[in-house]
């Protein structure tokens, strides 16, 4: 991980145990995910541009996130720690530092996040199969999101954890076209 992104895991980290230590995290997840898309609404385009810049004076910028905060009923953890982000120049990396939280939060819970790609939409029922297969080998709770992408060709993908598993068929031919072609090679055919 980047010096940048251990940075951003440890702003994370540091909100989850203050969250955690209130026995407040669900509230802190859902009050930062309003933040988040506040932050990102196109229509909020100016505070995000205005709460970011470094040469803008600090305590107007904090007192700004303090009122935002206020107005949009955050919970306290939430709003010094966003008020820390301001005053530690690292607002802009909010998104990112969400994103860290989610992750974090979600293993505390006990959850992965799985996304499986096929050229075709899947029914429920193959869906669930795949899902209850993964959780029992996991030993843990699945977070499904499908994707459909037409250059698969049979069979799918798993995403977990930054992992693919490819099971597809294209794959599968790609691997023996490879394999016989070095064979060929070897064999001077």
């Amino acid at each position: 991980m980047s010096d940048n992104g251990t940075v951003l895991k440890r702003y994370a980290n540091a909100l989850i145990d203050a969250s955690f230590e209130k026995k407040d995290i669900d509230n802190t997840y859902a009050d930062f995910k309003k933040i988040v898309d506040y932050y990102n609404d196109k229509n909020n385009s100016d505070f995000k541009e205005y709460i970011g810049l470094p040469f803008i004076d600090k305590k107007e910028r904090i007192d700004t996130m303090n009122i935002l905060s206020e107005y949009l009923s955050v919970n306290k953890i939430l709003a010094v720690f966003l008020s820390l982000l301001v005053e530690n120049e690292r607002i802009n990396s909010m998104n990112n530092i969400f994103e860290e939280f989610v992750k974090i939060k979600d293993e505390k819970d006990g959850l992965v996040k799985m996304t499986i790609i096929s050229g075709k939409k899947l029914n429920n029922n193959e869906l669930k199969m795949v899902q209850e297969k993964i959780e029992n080998k996991l030993n843990k709770k699945i977070i499904l999101e499908e994707i459909t992408e037409s250059d698969v060709i049979g069979g799918f993908l798993i995403k977990i954890n930054g992992k693919i598993f490819d099971g597809s068929i294209m794959t599968q031919i790609k691997n023996i076209a490879t394999f016989l072609k070095q064979g060929a090679f070897v064999y001077g055919n």
